[in-house]
Parts: C-alpha cells; structure tokens; sequence
C-alpha cells in the first residue's frame, strides 16, 4: 500500500465534536509488501488446487455449483464464521 495523506475531520456545528478525517498513512513497509505478495501468491495457489482437482469431474452445471456451495458453507461453518441467510 502506498502512502496517502490524511484528511481532517469535520466539526460539528452545535458541539464541536470533530467526526471523521484520517490521519496520514505511511505506507507499507517491503517486508509487509512482500508478506502480502506471498499470501496473495499462496492463495491463488491453493485456489487453482481446490478448483482443478478430480472431485469436481463427474459434476458439471447446477450440481457443481451446488456441490461448491455445499464447500463454501462447511468450512465457513468451520470457522465459526455467521452462515449465509
């Protein structure tokens, strides 16, 4: 991420409370650049293995998609991630 600079926040007009604004950014470091380039790298990786292996080849339209929702939901589950409404 690049360095960006802040904004100040705008003041209200009856109590002065400042809201908003951002302080200045100073970027990312090269190392966190490159941790991130890595998990990116990572994650496509294993995105392209998930996707291409065999299990999904006897599938094909709505019972795939079906099939890959059914994926999407155990492991969010897993997580202890909030199940879809």
């Amino acid at each position: 991420m690049d360095p960006h600079d802040g904004w100040p926040g705008k003041e209200h007009s009856h109590t002065g409370e400042v809201t908003g604004g951002r302080p200045p950014s100073p970027g990312w470091t090269d190392e966190e650049k490159a941790a991130v380039a890595g998990l990116r790298q990572e994650c496509l990786a294993l995105s392209e293995t998930i996707n291409t292996h065999p299990y999904w080849g006897p599938f094909t339209g709505g019972d795939l998609v079906g099939r890959r929702m059914e994926l999407k939901a155990t492991t969010r589950m897993a997580a202890g991630a909030a199940p879809e409404a």
